[in-house]
């Protein structure tokens, strides 16, 4: 994983997918 600190928007895309991976997360525990 590349390590950039600058950028908003590319931080705001790590931070979408993050979430998006804790709710598939979520919803596969909970199966």
């Amino acid at each position: 994983m590349p390590r950039v600190k600058r950028g908003s928007k590319a931080r705001q895309r790590r931070n979408k997918v993050l979430k998006e991976a804790k709710g598939f997360r979520g919803g596969h525990s909970k199966l």
